[in-house]
């Protein structure tokens, strides 16, 4: 096994700006698409759950009233 040791630590200002001056214009255009894409994954996953929820919530409530009584529904008919 090799162990490689650096006796000058590099400041961490200048590690990120020399990482971001080697980075090309394919590579930052990639790293936008992958953001883009991560941010539109997140949307379209809030959205599919929000769906998901709403259909369960409207088969819950297309069920009789006496099995969603049995099931802890809270019933829509009684006035607080």
């Amino acid at each position: 096994m090799t162990m490689v040791c650096c006796d000058t630590p590099i400041p961490r200002a200048e590690r990120s700006r020399t990482a971001v001056a080697a980075l090309t214009l394919d590579e930052r255009a990639s790293r936008a698409a992958d953001r883009l894409a991560a941010a539109i994954k997140a949307v379209a996953h809030a959205i599919a759950s929000h769906r998901r929820r709403r259909l369960d919530a409207a088969a819950l409530e297309a069920l009789p009233f006496d099995l969603r009584k049995d099931l802890g529904w809270p019933a829509g008919d009684t006035a607080p």
